[in-house]
């Protein structure tokens, strides 16, 4: 039977004695980090860096979600995203979840403490170890509340950031790649 809804018990476990956090059915040992150190991180580092300690992150509450759903590959989306948003809730990312938007999938990530950069990479692999192949993400927008990131191949991503970049809306770039008959 696939869990539908997040069971956060023992999602985290605090061994003060040892001196150790640890973290999902496998007891991964995790650090809490101010997220002023990591933005601090983000400054100062080469974007590659960030990527790197994004999608490092992004696998461990991938692995973590995956572990909670019996059989991720037959779960539905609603399933799945009740267990991915529950564990980035415990590592502190935000409120996830997901927004249809014609076949594109975005990911809204609301009250996140992550600087942008870190939020397509933490997405792109969190979603890779469900989906079990890599996938292509893009920052669409950041306001003071909400993230939102689109998943989709590589193409699709690639020509939404250019259009992006060249001063399109990010709705109106998303409505470009169904017109334009990109494949998500």
């Amino acid at each position: 039977m696939t869990a539908t809804s997040f069971d956060s018990a023992r999602a985290v476990r605090f061994d003060l004695p040892r001196g150790a956090v640890q973290a999902g059915s496998d007891d991964e040992r995790v650090i809490l980090i101010p997220s002023s150190a990591l933005d601090d991180l983000a400054l100062s580092v080469p974007p590659e860096a960030v990527d790197a300690l994004g999608r490092s992150l992004g696998t461990s509450i991938g692995k973590r979600a995956v572990a909670r759903v019996p059989d991720a590959r037959s779960a539905s989306v609603e399933e799945f995203v009740t267990q991915l948003a529950g564990e980035a809730a415990v590592a502190g990312i935000g409120v996830l979840t997901v927004e249809r938007w014609g076949r594109a999938l975005v990911v809204v990530i609301e009250a996140s403490p992550l600087a942008s950069a870190w939020l397509a990479p933490v997405i792109a692999s969190a979603l890779s170890v469900a989906f079990g192949r890599n996938v292509a993400t893009v920052l669409l927008s950041r306001d003071t509340r909400d993230a939102r990131v689109l998943v989709a191949s590589q193409k699709g991503v690639d020509r939404v950031r250019d259009w992006i970049a060249s001063g399109t809306p990010w709705g109106e770039a998303l409505a470009r790649l169904h017109t334009d008959g990109a494949r998500e």
